[in-house]
């Protein structure tokens, strides 16, 4: 099948018109997406496998035949099939809301996926990614995509206290920062669906060398997590693809690993940081000097 480009179509249609083709256990994922079950978008390839009774591999197999590559693909156009094109661009938001209200819903929906990401949070793991970030020798940061700038942040923030660490948001430098890595060192990697490819590559690649893996991401089941020894839960109940709230848990998790290593050496945090700020001021005075 060619990828559909329309953005307004009826997956459900696609799906019966291929009926009559699939095999046996595709037959079975087929019929769990036709009984239009609450929360389907939100699920994983994982979760659609065991709720459907099939292996993974047969739910990978039944996207196939329909014409798409990777369980992402047939995901986004599903999603475009079952939301209005405005819940395309945030979820319970509709054409005749005001501006006002507007900007309330998406507040609402930050807000509310910091709350979920804090009841998930287990604080066991935390205080591991606490423990593996501070022995580390190196500290080598991924993601990509909309998680690229989360990764940013986490090293704007831990480079601040002398960890250590560099970032990485491009594919081949992260294969290649990671064939470099030895047991002593930790990989951090944020992905929210944990099923991205590149991410993927680089984890297993770095889990090969020895080192220890810290995973941030919205899927527990994901594979992602199999590379992982520690895993930080950012929950967001977008029925989107590219989320946005869950980069607000994203940057919430990364503020609090800060605070809490900062925390393990306060006078040595705020002695380091000091020295940045005179650092800034004395630029800026030097600057203005110059002009």
């Amino acid at each position: 099948m060619a990828q559909i480009e329309s953005s307004v179509f009826d997956m459900g249609s696609v799906i019966r018109g291929y009926y009559p083709s699939f095999t046996p256990s595709e037959k079975k994922v087929a019929d769990f997406f036709l009984e239009d079950n609450p929360g389907i978008i939100r699920m994983t390839l994982a979760d659609v496998a065991a709720e459907s009774g099939v292996s993974d591999a047969s739910v990978l197999r039944f996207c196939r035949s329909l014409g798409y590559k990777r369980w992402l693909e047939f995901k986004i156009d599903l999603t475009r099939s079952l939301h209005r094109p405005s819940e395309q661009i945030l979820d319970e938001v509709n054409e005749k809301d005001s501006p006002g209200v507007l900007a309330k819903k998406v507040f609402q929906n930050s807000i509310q996926a910091i709350m979920d990401t804090r009841a998930v949070l287990d604080e066991e793991q935390f205080e591991r990614a606490i423990e593996l970030i501070s022995g580390a020798e190196k500290i080598l940061i991924i993601g990509v995509g909309t998680s690229g700038p989360i990764a940013h942040e986490m090293y704007n923030r831990f480079f601040r206290l002398g960890l250590n660490c560099k970032v990485q948001t491009d594919s081949y430098l992260q294969m290649m920062e990671s064939a470099l890595l030895s047991s002593r060192d930790l990989v951090i990697v944020i992905s929210q669906t944990g099923d991205s490819t590149d991410p993927l590559k680089t984890t297993a690649l770095a889990k090969s060398r020895g080192c220890c893996v810290i995973a941030i991401t919205g899927n527990s089941g994901s594979k992602l997590t199999d590379f992982a020894d520690v895993v930080l839960l950012s929950v967001s109940h977008e029925n989107r693809i590219e989320t946005i709230a869950s980069r607000i848990a994203q940057y919430a998790l990364t503020h609090a690993l800060f605070i809490g290593l900062a925390m393990r050496n306060i006078s040595e945090a705020v002695e380091k940081d000091q020295i940045i700020w005179d650092a800034i001021m004395e630029r800026n005075f030097f600057q203005g000097n110059i002009q």
